[in-house]
């Protein structure tokens, strides 16, 4: 394993007026940090999102394809499942034609899918602690429940 695979800084986050909560959440190895160290986003609705690319990962054929998006700005994450238990990653950015790889990784599905999972769980905690409850932290809340 590289390192973290994901962070997700349960202590950045904050709940705007409409009720949408953003945080910091960005992938690490080493010393690259993607979309950048400290990326602050949409963190809930993207686990919800990333929490059902990766299961997909996990039941589909070799070469599925699956992206991992942020919300905010042109980057996202593109899993191919690259063998029955590895995925590589390439990560993007879009450009007015096409997109730019700034790096790629090779992993195993199972750790993707632990640091999903670990990610998600500490946000969900964080969210019953400050008792914030949406559509969307019901719904991360239950995919987490569903990964145990």
């Amino acid at each position: 394993m590289l390192g973290p695979i994901l962070v997700g800084d349960e202590s950045t986050l904050e709940k705007n007026q409409y009720g949408s909560i953003t945080g910091e959440i960005y992938f690490q190895f080493e010393n690259f940090c993607f979309p950048e160290l400290r990326w602050n986003d949409f963190i809930v609705v993207i686990l919800c999102w990333w929490n059902k690319a990766v299961g997909t990962l996990e039941v589909s054929s070799v070469g599925t394809t699956v992206e991992f998006h942020f919300m905010d700005g042109p980057f996202y994450v593109r899993g191919v499942k690259s063998g029955e238990e590895k995925v590589t990653l390439n990560f993007l950015r879009r450009k007015i034609e096409g997109f730019e790889i700034l790096a790629s990784r090779d992993i195993e599905i199972d750790s993707l899918k632990t640091a999903i999972g670990k990610v998600s769980r500490k946000i969900v905690r964080e969210l019953h602690r400050k008792n914030w409850s949406t559509n969307d932290t019901e719904q991360l809340e239950s995919l987490v429940r569903k990964r145990r």
